[in-house]
């Protein structure tokens, strides 16, 4: 992970929202996740609570179905921890073990705060 520009970074944001945002909202009638909100908290929680063999953190991007009571179609994203398997970063999906239970530290952790619908 590297530090960009903040000019960077907003192009890239104003790209995604004026691509694959769009085809989103057009797609599926909505108008779609454009950033998720994290508590520190819950972020430091999440990292501080990984094993002694995780070796980062996989971001996963999914989409909430459409009787989700909160977030319907929405944009959402998946935290997974990773560990090495050979010479590659693997979490439980990739692996094939995507039964962990939620009280497992490497996750899946979901239920960030989706912007829209509520952006404060």
């Amino acid at each position: 992970m590297e530090p960009i520009d903040l000019s960077i970074a907003k192009k890239m944001v104003d790209h995604y929202n004026a691509t694959r945002k769009k085809l989103i909202d057009k797609e599926h009638n909505i108008n779609d996740t454009q950033s998720i909100w994290i508590s520190l908290d819950k972020l430091k929680s999440f990292i501080n609570n990984l094993p002694e063999n995780a070796t980062g953190v996989r971001i996963h991007f999914a989409a909430y179905d459409h009787e989700n009571e909160h977030y319907p179609n929405q944009t959402t994203a998946i935290l997974m921890g990773t560990v090495e398997n050979d010479t590659q970063h693997t979490d439980a999906m990739e692996t094939g073990s995507a039964l962990l239970s939620t009280e497992d530290p490497m996750g899946p952790f979901n239920q960030g705060r989706a912007c829209p619908p509520i952006c404060s």
